[in-house]
């Protein structure tokens, strides 16, 4: 756990605990305990700070910023053995292809696989393909509760875990940082928190049941699959957190099967399909008729290659200096603010100066 992080409503950090542990120990242990044996909080010590955080330089409305919550950290050594306990069985209940917050499972598999299906996209070959880049509208806030505990049950965990689950969001009291000042503190109904160890596990949890739907109508033929070269089977859904890859045939009936499981699971989840940042991509053998229906039908605009997927840069065949330059360009953008962090004032000046020298 982070030891420096921001602090929640009570201003101590993970270091303090870590600096006292010799005298606070006895009571940051007693109130662990009193958890586990009541299934309920000490007052006051599930409330959190929430921070805004623009997206953008021009951010004016609500959707344009990202709250990030900041709890006790007292708070998070609870969550975080919660989080522990479920960490060391979340495998087994994920589909190989989910990926974030799996022990043994990396982002760069995911990239790969990713970088992988937009090469079989843009390599000529006569197969149908597409690749559908899918946006959850809010995808940490919206989560429904009652779905989240549902899908718990159904996987088979404990009523003792399900309800220690249930009390972390149902008994949680936050407050809205403005200019530095909070204000008030007001319940929430649904959604995961950000900032907290156990929100991610959960998170990908309950869009298991997402990328279950996708298999089924695969399995039942109803959604036909992606076609790879030489026999290859490729996955159906890549899934990272809330970033969503769905791969499989061009054709309108797969866009049709497609539109009915995203609705089924926003119903259900509460977590709704975004087609105004959603994008896909067609092979290159695919007419345009078929590009016309299946963007009429999902109601998403055709995204342009070469992409981004998930910060990195998403191209065909070996890499050029074209296609890695803004990876050079963040690179180099952050060697200069350490470089310039580090240095005295003087040595600033001079490194300005020779950075504003033509």
């Amino acid at each position: 756990m982070g030891l420096d992080s921001a602090p929640g409503p009570d201003g101590f950090s993970g270091r303090f605990y870590q600096h006292f542990w010799d005298i606070v120990s006895d009571e940051v242990l007693a109130a662990v305990r009193y958890f586990f044996v009541t299934a309920s909080f000490p007052s006051g010590l599930n409330t959190s700070f929430m921070a805004l955080i623009p997206k953008t330089k021009e951010a004016n409305a609500v959707e344009d910023f990202r709250p990030i919550v900041m709890s006790n950290f007292l708070f998070k050594i609870i969550t975080k053995i919660l989080a522990t306990r479920l960490d060391a069985i979340i495998s087994s209940y994920l589909s190989p292809t989910r990926f974030g917050f799996i022990p043994g499972r990396h982002i760069h598999d995911c990239i790969a696989l990713v970088s992988e299906g937009f090469n079989i996209l843009q390599g000529g070959r006569t197969d149908s393909n597409m690749i559908l880049k899918i946006d959850i509208r809010k995808a940490f806030d919206t989560l429904r509760w009652d779905f989240l505990l549902y899908v718990l049950c159904h996987f088979g965990f404990s009523e003792v875990f399900v309800h220690s689950v249930e009390v972390v969001p149902r008994s949680s009291r936050i407050s809205v940082l403005l200019n530095g000042t909070s204000v008030g503190y007001f319940p929430y109904f649904r959604g995961v928190r950000q900032g907290d160890p156990l929100s991610p596990l959960l998170f990908c949890i309950a869009e298991e049941v997402l990328s279950r739907f996708i298999k089924v109508a695969m399995d039942q033929s109803r959604l036909f699959p992606f076609t790879a070269p030489r026999g290859i089977t490729f996955p159906s859904s890549i899934l990272y957190v809330d970033d969503i890859v769905i791969m499989c045939g061009a054709s309108s009936s797969n866009a049709r099967v497609l539109l009915q499981i995203l609705t089924l699971y926003a119903d259900i989840s509460g977590q709704v399909f975004n087609p105004q940042k959603s994008k896909v991509y067609f092979g290159s053998r695919v007419s345009s008729y078929v590009h016309g229906r299946v963007q009429h039908i999902l109601g998403i605009h055709p995204g342009t290659f070469p992409t981004v997927y998930l910060g990195a840069p998403i191209f065909k065949g070996a890499p050029k200096v074209t296609d890695l330059q803004p990876v050079f360009d963040r690179i180099i953008l952050k060697f200069r603010r350490w470089k310039g962090s580090s240095l005295s004032l003087a040595g600033r000046v001079v490194l300005l100066t020779r950075w504003c020298t033509p």
